[in-house]
């Protein structure tokens, strides 16, 4: 009996009937390398479906399986068709064969087998830099498909294709798609059939190769300028008249037109198979994938429940054992969350697999049609996805830990709705958690995030596969479950449960890495902010107390305080001092620093703007209000920061000085006011009873900002006031399903 095979042989032929001979017994006189061989005849008319059959009588060969087509379905469909029938890691798809080395051959595979590339390339020489490619596919020759073996094991599912548009250069495409990470081997293991003529690549090759570049989603801007322009200089490529195309033409165009992003003209073309064909399943499977590219992803799911309804076993969609999960996507949405949530699942449609990866999505009492969205795509099976309900908003970490608890993957991948994938981080990630027992949280690198250590522009700094960091912003978070660790819920609705986590993990004795290769992309704020959160908020303020007491951190350094004059130390002091919550060391600090010599001096001193701000800020912390009214005199008339000017708003606020508030709120310029200054201004006229002037800026404020729960606060004061008690407990209601951690239930029953 035969060995089992190393490799796979993928061998397409239309009217070749000249190299079926010399490709066949060139590999059948190989001695003692076993491979398996996939031939398909591409509806041959000169003999070629004969000279195979001829050749499979003579050599027996046990691991040969040949296919014939009636109809041509073009080089690329049929390597496509071959390779859903390989058994094999190791891919070869050569045009053709004259002669191979047994021994370079040997080496080639096992030097990919042992190598961490996708990809080894024998001989040619191609560009080193991205930069390099597009003036490469326009003015040179790719080299042959040959020339290429591909490992399976380090290619995503989803990159597992090669492409239907190209009848040449399909290992060209498929390294531009993959990453371009490649080995290279000097020497050469075989020697294709010569042709007469190997002409030049046409527009629409050069076309299609470009493109592939265009769509990766590392392509800098500058880079997409540069193929754009290439692309307006390739001679046009004639697209037939839709009237005149068969379904099979009609197909083709529709992917290319995919490809490209024209996904309406695309459903076009599906569309019009479908009226001639509507069991179509090539049509369907193509639709799907459209209309889930239009965010119809409804529509979609109920196209492929049709569509898989007689298939169970092959549906992919279906509910995945516990023991076939790797993944669970652990993703908590609230507020008006959809938009986000639907670019969200479509990155992870393009880039995870539903075979090894379960969905669950928290969602926290929505306001929009969260809800009904996602009770239509669970019914039609959409990506094994489990939905968890709130009734009010829990916060990030108890959904997560919902999330957790519900898991069934040996890891879990904690996401923000508003994050979207370039690329197969989740595929990458296991394979490094694979790799890293060590580590139980891992994270990408991201273009926006508070966490500086994970930003985009740090990536040169970075020289491993994954580097030891400290903490990881939970924007997307790789976590290994079997660690037990859960998020500490007393963070509330956000702010620090990332960070605390990721000191969770390292106090069990795991590490915390980033992995500077893998990079998503962060809508940052669309929950938070619509939540009324953000780094200026109670919540954040009060989240930094709650973090730096569990962990024991020192609020200041008397070390470094010792070198610096008491002035000094006391501005040293306002930079380090939470601005709603003073730390008690930090405020005996000050006590013991502010004399009244020093207080003195203060007054007398003439300080530059910055000091002077310092200087108010500190004293409003400690509530040193008159020497701080003295100070503000100094900055009547300057141009102020935004974020002083806020800061100082809030603190009249909640002492009740509308006065202030409104001297400080009449300073703003255009350009720094903001929803936060219309709260303001909307809360005093509440509080001061101008409900003639409140109301219309209340309207006003819930068309532009209908998630923020203080409105719904507000909107709930007004109507006590005027007696409608029932309007009034509708709205506050609201409040508390958005955010109960600010405004309790308990506290509107006691006041109503």
């Amino acid at each position: 009996m035969d060995q089992k095979p190393t490799f796979s042989v993928l061998l397409s032929f239309q009217n070749q009937r000249d190299e079926v001979e010399p490709s066949l017994t060139a590999l059948y006189e190989l001695e003692s390398v076993s491979f398996e061989l996939i031939i398909i005849d591409d509806a041959s008319s000169d003999g070629t479906e004969e000279a195979i059959h001829s050749l499979l009588d003579y050599y027996q060969h046990e691991h040969t399986f040949f296919f014939n087509h009636i109809k041509p379905a073009g080089r690329g469909n049929c390597l496509n068709e071959a390779l859903q029938e390989a058994n094999t890691d190791i891919i070869w798809a050569p045009q053709s064969i004259q002669k191979i080395d047994k021994k370079l051959l040997q080496e080639a595979i096992q030097n990919l087998k042992n190598g961490g590339a996708p990809c080894l390339i024998q001989t040619t020489k191609l560009p080193e830099s991205l930069s390099e490619w597009p003036d490469f596919i326009y003015r040179q020759q790719p080299p042959r498909d040959g020339l290429m073996l591909w490992n399976l094991n380090h290619i995503a599912s989803y990159h597992q294709f090669f492409d239907p548009y190209l009848n040449r250069y399909q290992a060209t495409e498929w390294l531009i798609r993959t990453g371009m990470d490649m080995m290279e081997m000097r020497r050469s293991f075989f020697t294709p059939v010569e042709r007469k003529e190997e002409p030049e690549p046409s527009p629409a090759e050069r076309q299609e190769l470009l493109m592939a570049l265009l769509r990766r989603p590392q392509t800098s801007s500058k880079e997409r300028k540069k193929l754009l322009s290439l692309l307006s200089e390739l001679p046009p490529v004639e697209e037939p008249d839709i009237a005149t195309q068969s379904d099979h033409e009609l197909l083709e165009r529709a992917a290319k037109l995919k490809m490209k992003g024209q996904l309406s003209a695309a459903l076009e073309c599906v569309e019009k198979v479908l009226e001639h064909d509507p069991g179509n399943p090539e049509a369907k499977h193509l639709k799907i994938k459209l209309l889930e590219r239009k965010r119809r992803f409804v529509e979609a799911s109920e196209l492929k429940f049709e569509l898989e309804a007689g298939n169970k076993s092959k549906n992919v969609h279906s509910d995945l054992e516990a023991d076939a999960i790797k993944t669970s996507i652990i993703i908590p949405t609230a507020v008006h969350g959809r938009p986000a949530l639907e670019n969200c699942l479509i990155s992870i449609h393009e880039y995870c697999d539903p075979n090894q990866n379960e969905l669950i999505i928290i969602d926290n009492a929505s306001l929009d049609d969260t809800h009904e969205y996602l009770q239509q795509l669970k019914e039609n099976k959409f990506f094994n996805c489990r939905i968890i309900t709130n009734n009010q908003n829990n916060g990030f970490a108890a959904s997560v830990n919902q999330g957790l608890d519900a898991a069934r993957g040996q890891y879990a991948c904690i996401m923000h709705n508003d994050v979207e994938f370039e690329s197969p981080a989740i595929t990458r990630f296991e394979q490094l958690m694979d790799e890293h027992p060590d580590y139980a949280l891992m994270g990408p690198l991201v273009d926006n995030t508070l966490n500086q250590d994970q930003l985009i522009s740090n990536e040169d700094l970075y020289q491993d596969t994954l580097e030891k960091t400290d903490y990881l912003d939970s924007f997307f978070l790789m976590f290994r479950l079997d660690t037990g660790l859960r998020m500490d819920e007393k963070f509330g609705p956000a702010f620090f449960d990332d960070i605390d986590f990721s000191f969770e993990a390292r106090r069990e004795g795991y590490k915390v890495g980033i992995a500077p290769e893998i990079q998503v992309t962060h809508h940052y704020g669309r929950t938070t902010f619509a939540l009324d959160l953000d780094t200026e908020s109670r919540r954040y303020w009060k989240n930094i107390t709650y973090f730096n007491d569990k962990w024991d951190i020192q609020p200041y350094s008397a070390e470094e305080l010792q070198s610096m004059s008491r002035f000094d130390q006391l501005l040293t002091l306002d930079e380090w001092v939470n601005p709603l919550y003073p730390e008690p060391a930090i405020k005996e600090k000050f006590e013991e620093l502010y004399t009244e010599e020093l207080e003195t001096e203060i007054l007398k001193t003439d300080h530059d703007t910055e000091t002077t701000l310092h200087l108010i800020h500190l004293l409003m912390v400690m509530e040193k209000r008159e020497v701080m009214r003295e100070l503000e005199k100094r900055i009547d008339g300057m141009e102020l920061p935004t974020t002083f000017i806020y800061e100082i708003i809030r603190f009249y606020f909640n002492r009740n000085v509308y006065s202030r508030c409104q001297h400080y709120l009449n300073r703003l310029t255009d350009n720094q006011r903001s929803l936060t200054s219309e709260l303001y201004q909307l809360a005093i006229f509440v509080d001061e009873k101008k409900m003639d002037e409140a109301i219309p800026l209340l309207t006003a404020l819930l068309d532009e900002a209908p998630s923020n729960p203080q409105l719904y606060k507000l909107a709930s004061d007004i109507h006590s006031f005027e007696g409608n008690s029932e309007e009034a407990a509708s709205f506050y209601r609201l409040a508390y399903q958005i955010n109960p951690f600010e405004f309790p239930e308990k506290e509107f029953r006691l006041n109503t």
